[in-house]
């Protein structure tokens, strides 16, 4: 799978995360499953949203190393720095939910998050050159 298209999957399950979660917090306070007297669906759902925002806007950080591997162009100590720290910043960003998620009652949420981990850890190793984002083909004979 190219970069690009694991980059587009992860995109696609981020995006996917205020639908659903938001489905399923108005769903569960449909069904009672929230005490009336709390303000307990905005706050979560200013999360999701809040994960969304940052979450782009870290990968909007790792752009210019993004297009800098792409071309083969050498990177500054700088660009490595900040994508790395966007990275970490992301990374955490979707443990702290799936552990804030991780709730008989939360299930689709949780797992739309990890689902975006998933896809997000494969666009990593890709990015970074651990996975390669290009298979080649060596075990085929030139027959």
């Amino acid at each position: 799978m190219k970069m690009r298209h694991s980059l587009l999957l992860y995109l696609a399950t981020l995006s996917a995360t205020p639908i659903i979660g938001g489905y399923n917090l108005y769903s569960n306070f449909e069904n009672n499953l929230y005490a009336v007297e709390h303000d307990i669906i905005a706050i979560p759902f200013a999360a999701i949203i809040g994960t969304l925002f940052l979450s782009l806007l870290a990968l909007g950080l790792q752009r210019r190393y993004r297009s800098r591997r792409l071309n083969n162009s050498p990177c500054t100590l700088l660009t490595k720095f900040i994508s790395i720290l966007a990275t970490i910043v992301t990374a955490a960003l979707l443990v702290e939910n799936l552990i804030y998620w991780l709730h008989t009652n939360h299930l689709p949420t949780f797992l739309i998050f990890l689902t975006a981990s998933c896809f997000y850890i494969y666009y990593q190793l890709q990015l970074y050159g651990i996975k390669r984002a290009d298979p080649s083909h060596q075990g085929e004979s030139a027959a």
